[in-house]
This record gives C-alpha cells, sequence and structure tokens, in this order.
C-alpha cells in the first residue's frame, strides 16, 4: 500500500513539475511577418526594425546566395566562364550568409524586447530606422 502512494506521489509531482504553464510560446524562427506586427510591434519604430530585419533577410540575403547555384550551373557547362563568374558569386554568397545570420528571427525578439523595455535601440540598427522613417515620412508628403 505504501509503495502504490509512493508512485502516485512521485508520478504525481513528476507531472506537476514537467508541465509547461505557457502553452503559446512559439519559437522565434515560426513566427511570420505578421505575427512580430502583432505580437511585438509597438509603435511605428519597431514596425520599422520588424521591415528592415525581413526586408535584409528575404530581399538582399537570399537574393545574394542564389548566384551560386546558378553560377555551379554555368561552371559544368562551360568551365571558363563559369570560373569568371564564381569570382563574383562566391564573395556574394559569403556576404549573403551573414546578413541570413546577422538578421535572424532570433535576434530580432531579442532587439524587439529590449526595446519594449528600454526604449533603446543599438546604434548600427538606430541609423537604418531613422533612415527608413525619414524615408517614410517623406513619402507621405
Amino acid at each position: 500500500m505504501y509503495r502504490v502512494i509512493f508512485i502516485l506521489l512521485v508520478c504525481a509531482t513528476s507531472m506537476s513539475s514537467y508541465a509547461s504553464t505557457d502553452s503559446t510560446v512559439t519559437k522565434a524562427r515560426k513566427l511570420s511577418y505578421s505575427d512580430f506586427l502583432g505580437k511585438y510591434s509597438i509603435n511605428d519604430t519597431s514596425a520599422a526594425v520588424i521591415e528592415i530585419f525581413f526586408d535584409k533577410k528575404d530581399n538582399n540575403a537570399k537574393g545574394e546566395m542564389s548566384f551560386l547555384p546558378i553560377t555551379a550551373g554555368v561552371f559544368l557547362l562551360f568551365p571558363v566562364i563559369g570560373t569568371g563568374l564564381s569570382v563574383v558569386s562566391v564573395p556574394l554568397f559569403i556576404h549573403g550568409s551573414y546578413t541570413l545570420v546577422r538578421y535572424r528571427k532570433k535576434k530580432l525578439v531579442r532587439v524587439l524586447t529590449e526595446y519594449r523595455e528600454t526604449q533603446n535601440l543599438p546604434r548600427w540598427l538606430r541609423k537604418k530606422v531613422n533612415k527608413s522613417l525619414n524615408a517614410e515620412q517623406y513619402n507621405y508628403e
């Protein structure tokens, strides 16, 4: 009888201690642009930060990285031309990979939560946000 009570007590405590209290926690990599705008955007500045991160990651980085597979195909057909193209496309691929790492969603969540708490952005990002907000302001006038 004591063994059954002991086993039930151990099971109950293990279930309560390992149970997740927040079932709505999602990983940053699974969030989309609209999820970030709905969850983390508190003003125009945070919306501009989200736009900058997604623009850099989706348009710039993936565009730069797309040249290397094309160059590899050209190299198989015309090795002389492919060698010259690879001199250009390999540095672009490396820069695109660096941009993907620099503007990842996990870092975006960290920057936005820090901005929500302190109302300060890192200097490298503040310059880009100011340019983006100024350009947007002139478009409306």
